[in-house]
């Protein structure tokens, strides 16, 4: 049963957009869809929850148009896990949502759910038909300590680094947000029509 909500002023935004996009062939958070940059599908998503928003990336200046403060990685080149925990070092809030940057069809009601499900968890990471989904998920600012160690120790896989962390998945298949495109996310430019 999820929770009261948590006010806006204590939720962080993270939208990492760090990512090679090798199969898309060019860098796909910047890639129009329907008038508008997949990065800024991901902004709107995360804006009415969150009263900070932090994007991952280690080219700050082609993002300059978002506004957004940029975070380069502490340790580079380590993917996903990277990404959040130098965003879980630079946010100022202990409730932090998390996704990426090529996911246009996310719903802010996700958010809101896993958010309301967060008070007793360090990671909540919603759950469809089995498959767990890295991307659109919560972390505590707890959480940037044991990321840290397991950047260390070169454990670059998500599921690795949060092992030692309290983790909840919720099923979601049955709320009412939920549909078959929610989680698909753009590696190829054939993804998006």
């Amino acid at each position: 049963m999820p929770h009261p909500p948590i006010p806006i002023s204590r939720v962080t935004g993270i939208i990492l957009a760090g990512g090679k996009s090798s199969r898309f062939g060019s860098n796909k958070a910047l890639f129009e869809y329907q008038g508008k940059k997949l990065v800024e599908y991901s902004i709107e998503i995360l804006h009415p929850l969150c009263g900070q928003l932090l994007l991952s990336t280690n080219q700050p200046e082609i993002f300059a148009f978002t506004g957004l403060q940029t975070v380069s990685d502490v340790y580079p080149d380590c993917g996903p896990v990277g990404g959040i925990h130098a965003c879980l070092q630079q946010s100022t809030t202990e409730h932090n949502l998390v996704t990426g940057c090529d996911l246009p069809w996310l719903d802010t009601r996700l958010f809101e759910y896993i958010l309301g499900c967060s008070p007793s968890y360090q990671v909540v990471m919603p759950m469809h038909k089995g498959f767990k989904e890295t991307m659109a998920s919560y972390y505590h600012q707890s959480c940037a300590e044991t990321l840290e160690k397991a950047l260390q120790e070169k454990h670059y896989k998500i599921f690795d680094a949060i092992a030692p962390l309290k983790t909840f998945y919720p099923e979601i298949d049955e709320q009412d947000f939920y549909s078959e495109k929610l989680f698909a996310n753009v590696n190829y430019r054939e993804d998006i029509g």
